[in-house]
């Protein structure tokens, strides 16, 4: 009897903590007013114009409902690509519950980080998504953790993963700047292919528009109506924070309510983050440039007066003893691709006839390191009979 007490004992009581674990992982949906008002959010597919275009007007919620219900096959397809992906890491079931598990005990508590009009927006995405995942968690629980994966993805740059990788590449022309910016985003082609700019006429704040997916409320390049553009590259650091919010869903809430630099650069170093980013922030108005670098400990900023380059490691003198990230100027492309841009960028013809929006197009694509070599990346690719390495995003703005 003894004996069979200290084998049941042990599984009932993992059994407790994975059903209460679960139980940790349900998010109440959060209080929106009711509406009667008809959908009006606008579609364009990108055969009609070259790119996807998505236009969304009114209350948080109602945006979100309108983002998933034109976009819901697309958003089918990339939880697709994304769950193939954890599956092809983590391939037993087993495994996989427990990676789960873990992750909900983990980040539990993300939520009260977020603002509640980004939840609403969430929420209304997530009425759109499928139910075919939901033994992972539920489709709103989903829909935040995707907002994450961002975050979560500067693990796998720190270890080894050297095919990824982003570049903003900054120009400017008189108090004029052309940006140009490369988001490296590997979850399958359709993230290559079905990028989507997205106007937002908000009910409360600044209409904005950003380059972005399918289902997505976050923000990696993005410019509002008040002339100020911002954009984020992941960066590493020794600095840890167990909790914080999603850097994505930081940048939209900039865009949407920073009417200006100091206002925009407040909200950025007031925020609790769990990672180290890089924010590029630029003002029409003024014509000043901003370099951000920000870890869950620690801030810097540094206003660029001419050309610049942005690639995923830091430059402050604040982290020249940081061990993470001397390992990614060593290991990782960050540094060539940073030398190899800057090289470029600073080689632009600074007569008023050269087309500058096609040269940095062409930086962007520029593969090579600063001897004109193909950088490790690249190579690997070679390998898997890749052409070029696909970057998600590839976006040019003008601010002037």
């Amino acid at each position: 009897m003894k004996k069979l007490f200290w084998i049941c004992f042990p599984i009932l009581l993992t059994l407790t903590w994975s059903v209460n674990t679960y139980h940790l992982g349900v998010l109440f949906p959060p209080s929106i007013g009711t509406s009667n008002k008809a959908p009006d959010g606008i579609w364009m597919s990108k055969k009609d114009i070259g790119i996807n275009q998505i236009i969304l007007f009114g209350p948080a919620y109602q945006r979100g409902r309108e983002f998933g219900r034109l976009t819901q096959k697309l958003i089918y397809e990339e939880e697709q690509n994304l769950i193939k992906i954890f599956n092809d890491f983590f391939p037993t079931s087993l495994t996989r519950h427990l990676v789960v598990l873990t992750l909900i005990r983990w980040f539990k508590g993300t939520e009260n980080l977020i603002p509640q009009k980004l939840l609403e927006e969430i929420y209304g995405v997530s009425e759109f998504t499928t139910n075919e995942f939901n033994y992972l968690a539920s489709p709103f629980v989903r829909q935040i953790a995707y907002h994450g994966i961002h975050d979560v993805g500067q693990f796998f740059m720190d270890h080894q993963r050297d095919d990824l990788g982003c570049t903003v590449i900054a120009s400017k022309k008189h108090n004029n700047w052309i940006i140009g910016r490369n988001f490296d985003f590997e979850a399958g082609r359709i993230f290559d292919d079905e990028k989507i700019m997205k106007w937002v006429f908000p009910d409360l704040g600044n209409p904005y528009l950003s380059v972005t997916w399918a289902g997505m409320v976050g923000t990696v390049t993005g410019v509002n109506n008040k002339g100020l553009y911002i954009s984020l590259n992941a960066a590493g650091s020794t600095d840890f924070r167990r909790l914080g919010a999603p850097t994505t869903l930081l940048i939209t809430e900039v865009l949407q309510f920073a009417n200006n630099t100091e206002e925009a650069i407040e909200m950025i170093k007031k925020s609790k983050v769990f990672i180290t980013d890089i924010f590029v922030l630029v003002d029409q108005k003024s014509g000043r440039a901003f370099r951000i670098e920000k870890t869950p400990l620690r801030f810097d900023i540094k206003e660029e007066k001419n050309n610049f380059v942005v690639t995923n490691h830091l430059l402050s003198d604040l982290f020249k003893t940081d061990t993470l990230n001397n390992k990614r100027k060593k290991e990782l492309t960050t540094l060539s691709r940073y030398k190899r841009a800057k090289l470029l960028v600073d080689s632009m013809p600074r007569d008023n006839h050269s087309n500058d929006t096609t040269l940095i197009l062409s930086y962007l694509r520029d593969k090579n390191d600063i001897s004109g070599h193909p950088l490790l990346g690249a190579n690997i690719l070679e390998n898997y009979n890749v052409k070029s390495i696909p970057s998600s995003i590839i976006s040019i703005t003008l601010v002037r």
